[in-house]
């Protein structure tokens, strides 16, 4: 219910009882006037007929009084009658109240009273003495039906809440319109304006309007739209700001990665690179004959396509990328890791060993960031076995909640994808666990680590919703554990 509609209906309440309780007192006060007013007017009669009865005693006698008095009564509204006061109740001429409250009358004084008959009907009773020395004490009576009071006081109520009625209509009328233009309408508009600013919409501003309560709460909304725009550009410049220095400390510890890949593919590039000399040196030389050279050329094609997929590798990973998000297989970004990574692995003597199991595992995400994800979790494990030893590189889906480093149940399971890394190595100590996360912490020698791997690895899953978790056992090895929720995937029914 708006608030001009809450506003009409409490004021109309009030002032329908504020009526109502002026009413009942004025028609109470009508009725009890009412009263007095038709006592008074028949005493003010009877005065004057009182003097005419007792001037026509004087003069004509008793008969021509009482003759005077009936023809007095004639109005049917008002009866006249001669009345001896003290006579017994049964004689025609007899008081009709109570001859104690006429003392006053035998004194000459007037006296009027309220009588309510057998049937119901009040009546209203004037006397006025006729006394005359020697004779014996009269009044006359003078009577009138009065209106009950009942009609008196609801004829007097309908009037009062008719005209009262008329009033407060008028006056709601104009509670309305004023509660409307005063501010219903201008709440309006401040709602609309919250709900612009929810919808992300601060460019508009609402006009201020004098200085009451509803411009002074119009003059701050534009305000908070002000501040929240100013702090909205900060915050956008901030996160681009931050975009960029994480997109650089990714490409920095890519091109790391690339450095401590050419140490392993020195071998590998080696070995294709010592063929091809030696097979064009003996075409160039004339040792072999013309039937044996499209053998040598394709001995030389075969090992130079070799060297330009180890390259292509090479550079692939290494180029800056935008972030995309795709449908990628997850075991195709492992394979590829392990491809990458397998000289590196064999200089160390290990072994990168994938799961044998080769459903494919779909997930909307960045290839390239969770590559890079992968390749340095191998290149840590690869780093942890100097004597040589065994990675195994696993992807399945499990149920998972977000959990802490030292995997503490912190939400509500759903499902997800984990890439699992597992090797033979030292092992971390305990102490390290909780740090091993922050930038440019390492536990390698100088010249070893930049303490970045890990970290931007963690940054890759915030990016993409997920967690990583590590189990660490000093001299067993450690599993580093990447989780990705399957609610940012497409459709893959039928497909995982």
């Amino acid at each position: 219910m708006k608030v001009a509609t809450k506003f009409a209906l409490a004021f109309l309440g009030c002032g329908v009882l504020t009526v109502l309780a002026y009413s009942w007192v004025a028609a109470t006060r009508e009725a009890q006037a009412m009263e007095e007013t038709v006592a008074e007017d028949l005493a003010s009669l009877g005065h004057t007929l009182s003097h005419a009865v007792l001037a026509t005693w004087e003069r004509g006698g008793e008969d021509q009084a009482l003759t005077l008095v009936r023809y007095a009564d004639r109005d049917e509204r008002i009866e006249v009658r001669w009345t001896w006061l003290g006579a017994d109740a049964k004689d025609s001429f007899a008081p009709r109240v109570d001859s104690a409250s006429l003392v006053d009358v035998r004194s000459g004084a007037t006296r009027t009273s309220v009588v309510v008959r057998a049937d119901g009907t009040r009546v209203v009773y004037a006397y006025l003495p006729l006394l005359r020395r020697g004779e014996r004490p009269a009044a006359l009576e003078l009577a009138r039906p009065l209106v009950s009071r009942s009609h008196v006081f609801w004829t007097e109520i309908r009037e009062q809440l008719a005209a009262s009625a008329a009033v407060a209509g008028i006056a709601t009328a104009l509670a309305v319109l004023l509660t409307t233009w005063l501010v219903s309408r201008p709440l309006a508009e401040v709602a609309e304006q919250a709900r612009r600013i929810g919808r992300g919409d601060l460019s508009h501003r609402l006009p201020v309007h004098g200085s009451n309560e509803v411009s002074c709460l119009v003059r701050d909304l534009n305000a908070m739209c002000d501040q929240l725009r100013d702090a909205g550009l900060r915050a956008d410049d901030a996160a681009r700001k931050r975009m960029s220095t994480l997109d650089q400390l990714r490409h920095a510890d890519r091109l790391r990665t690339v450095g401590t890949l050419a140490t392993g593919l020195a071998h590998e590039l080696g070995t294709p690179l010592a063929v091809i000399a030696m097979r064009a040196k003996l075409i160039a030389s004339g040792e072999v004959s013309l039937s044996e050279a499209p053998e040598g050329c394709s001995v030389i094609a075969t090992q130079a396509e070799r060297l330009t997929v180890i390259v292509r590798q090479l550079l692939d990973f290494a180029r800056r990328r935008v972030p995309t998000r795709t449908e990628v297989n997850l075991r195709e970004v492992a394979e590829r890791a392990a491809s990458l990574l397998s000289s590196l692995a064999k200089k160390s003597r290990v072994d990168i060993v994938l799961d044998p199991n080769r459903t494919p595992v779909y997930l909307k995400a960045d290839g390239a960031q969770i590559e890079q994800a992968v390749t340095n979790l191998v290149i840590n494990a690869v780093q942890a076995m100097p004597n040589g030893g065994t990675v195994r590189v696993s992807t399945r889906k499990v149920l998972a909640a977000p959990k802490s480093v030292t995997e503490a149940d912190s939400g509500v399971e759903r499902e997800c994808v984990v890439i699992e890394v597992t090797d033979d190595g030292q092992g971390i100590p305990e102490s390290d666990l909780e740090r091993i996360f922050e930038p440019f912490f390492t536990t390698k020698g100088v010249g070893e680590g930049t303490g970045l791997g890990l970290s931007v690895t963690h940054g890759i899953l915030e990016d993409h919703e997920g967690w990583m978790t590590v189990a660490s056992e000093l001299g067993r090895g450690s599993t580093f554990r990447l989780v990705l929720p399957l609610g940012l995937s497409a459709a893959t029914s039928g497909r995982t």
